[in-house]
């Protein structure tokens, strides 16, 4: 068994242990109803199928397969056993051990949360291909091999730039490269996969040609020189769809979780004591009967 199923088996022991940490049932401290078709019973505890599924999806184990399901079962067993050696060992008393469970069960609530969301959001044919023309027309229609050569320095790139203007550009890279903060060659590459200055700038050039000023990103100052320009011929449809709906379905959820952000109200000791600093008098005081306060003679 290696380190990182002892890690995964761990934190999912955890999860399963958070509601006997919070108190006992009468057979067992699972959330699900008592009536699910159950594939084994441990030590008098029966366990549902519908965990074995979920167990097996998750692991990408087909359980129609003797050992992949033989692994899944003897994963979940040991889930069991260690959640009823915990209730016996009264770990829930250990402050350390609730608070490891309770992040675990809020963490898998929020993502099986964050799953509900995806599964309830509505995308269809139309909206996909919307979202597939407006990025292919953000790729654009050619691909370009190019050379950059890229600085901290603003004035070390305007130097290279400018011996590019009399010395072929493999020159210059050569010289150049030791003393750059990258020298790199790509292969391929469309003006929309790059920051918008340094795409813009790619786009403004034709092949054989080197950029005559250095062009600024957040990665620093770049000098290019583009090589070979090829046709970009875009997947079909039918091949991004699915990955398209992924995408949609994931910003979708997030949008919701954005407007629950929005919506809360959150507050923390310290907003609480600048609250109560705020709502403090000021030095024109005025008494509890609503009458001004005397200030000292000076």
């Amino acid at each position: 068994m290696t380190r990182k199923f002892h890690t995964s088996l761990l934190l999912a022991c955890s999860a399963a242990l958070a509601l006997a940490a919070c108190g006992e049932r009468a057979s067992n401290s699972s959330a699900l109803p008592g009536d699910l078709p159950a594939f084994e019973t441990v030590n008098g505890q029966a366990v549902p199928q519908v965990l074995l599924d979920l167990l097996a999806k998750e692991r990408n184990l087909d359980l129609a397969q003797p050992e992949q399901r033989a692994r899944a079962v003897l994963e979940l067993t040991d889930y069991i056993l260690l959640e009823q050696a915990a209730k016996a060992g009264d770990y829930s008393k250990d402050p350390k051990f609730s608070a490891e469970v309770e992040i675990n069960r809020l963490r898998g609530i929020a993502n099986a949360t964050m799953g509900k969301f995806r599964d309830s959001a509505q995308v269809d044919d139309s909206v996909l291909m919307t979202e597939y023309q407006q990025q292919i027309a953000k790729a654009g229609t050619s691909e370009y091999d190019f050379s950059q050569l890229l600085f901290d320095k603003e004035d070390d790139a305007i130097k290279a730039a400018g011996e590019a203007l009399s010395k072929p550009f493999n020159e210059v890279y050569d010289a150049w490269s030791k003393r750059a903060k990258q020298a790199r060659a790509f292969q391929r590459v469309r003006p929309g996969q790059l920051p918008e200055a340094l795409g813009k700038a790619l786009q403004a050039l034709k092949s054989g040609q080197t950029s005559v000023v250095p062009v600024k990103t957040e990665f620093g100052w770049h000098v290019i020189h583009v090589g070979a320009i090829s046709p970009f011929v875009p997947p079909k449809f039918e091949d991004l769809k699915e990955s398209i709906r992924e995408t949609l379905l994931t910003q979708l959820s997030q949008q919701r979780l954005q407007k629950l952000r929005s919506e809360a109200s959150v507050s923390t000791p310290e907003s609480a004591v600048k609250a109560a600093d705020a709502a403090k008098p000021s030095n024109s005081q005025s008494d509890s009967a609503g009458k001004p306060v005397d200030q000292p003679a000076n």
